[in-house]
């Protein structure tokens, strides 16, 4: 089966709560990784202006029409944690489904991924399968849906989602439109996992946070692009990517200044570790930054501790809308 056919989704028409947010942007217990950080970020950025990648697809997203700006996805650690098992108990088990091959053991939540690493052998209690959503459910999150694709590079999975063809112009869940109309019309919150499988998981309700998700691509280059959301009643006074304590402008590139999409093109970093953070300054004059504390990192741990502190400045943000890049 060719990667283009790769592709599942599946939807639960319930109504879910979650956790809410308490950490924004640091990793906890190496969750999220730097791909799963790209997936939301891909998702937050095509919701502020679901247009722009509707050009992308072309004829063959015939709904594009039901598609209009939304609220952001907020992280979930739960939802992350129950997507990366899947991703990793598909890729060790070798198969391709949202339900799990086997039934999969009550305490996987405290198994994976230092005791577990979705090997059978410590993942699988009997030989029925576990549904997705009881599997789910395991890892403390409630769901509302599901997607999967195979391969492990967090672009090209979004675009397979993204970009499947559908040949029903009516506005809904479908088969074939499944996982964009996932990405684009849910509430809430999201975890994305990726291994050399990746997987979405959506449900519930969550804490807003006015820089819901931001990250690099690609994973390291010459010149990569950093991009964050932002969501706020008022536009930003600025807006920063701050690499290695200098301040790279950032410009509203989809969506508006109260839900848009920033991004700066950095130089200078194709080998080497390089470290960065996100900074607004809110129509109050506070500083917000992702993560909340510490920095992501270009070719090194995607997040650690440290933080070079530079400041930005209020100079205000420019706009420069353009068409999807990646």
């Amino acid at each position: 089966m060719g990667n283009m056919k790769r592709l599942l989704v599946v939807m639960l028409f319930t109504s879910v709560a979650a956790n809410a947010q308490t950490r924004v942007g640091e990793s906890v217990n190496g969750f999220p990784n730097w791909a799963e950080r790209v997936i939301l970020e891909w998702m937050n950025r095509a919701r502020v202006d679901p247009q722009v990648e509707m050009n992308a697809c072309g004829a063959g997203c015939v709904e594009r029409a039901c598609y209009s700006p939304k609220a952001p996805l907020m992280w979930s650690e739960p939802l992350n944690r129950s997507a990366r098992f899947h991703a990793a108990e598909m890729a060790k088990q070798q198969y391709f489904g949202h339900d799990s091959r086997c039934t999969v053991v009550d305490n996987i939540d405290l198994l994976f991924p230092a005791g577990c690493d979705g090997s059978a052998s410590c993942a699988c209690a009997g030989a029925s399968p576990t549904p997705w959503y009881a599997r789910v459910a395991l890892f403390g999150a409630a769901p509302s849906g599901e997607i999967i694709a195979s391969g492990g590079d967090p672009n090209f999975a979004f675009q397979l989602w993204m970009y499947e063809p559908s040949a029903a112009a009516t506005c809904g869940f479908t088969v074939q439109n499944g996982h964009r109309y996932l990405i684009l019309t849910s509430t809430g919150s999201v975890g994305a996992g990726v291994t050399t499988q990746s997987v979405g998981d959506f449900g519930g309700t969550a804490t807003p946070y006015k820089i819901p998700s931001a990250a690099h691509y690609p994973q390291q280059a010459a010149a990569v692009d950093v991009w964050a959301n932002w969501y706020d009643t008022a536009a930003p006074r600025s807006a920063n990517a701050v690499v290695d304590g200098r301040c790279v402008p950032m410009a509203l590139e989809r969506g508006t200044p109260q839900n848009g999409a920033w991004s700066a093109n950095v130089t200078g970093v194709g080998s080497g570790c390089h470290r960065y953070y996100v900074a607004f300054v809110d129509s109050t004059g506070a500083t917000i930054t992702y993560p909340t504390t510490g920095s992501l990192g270009i070719g090194c741990a995607d997040w650690d501790t440290s933080r070079v502190v530079a400041s930005c400045g209020t100079t205000p943000p420019t706009s420069r809308h353009r068409a999807s890049r990646h």
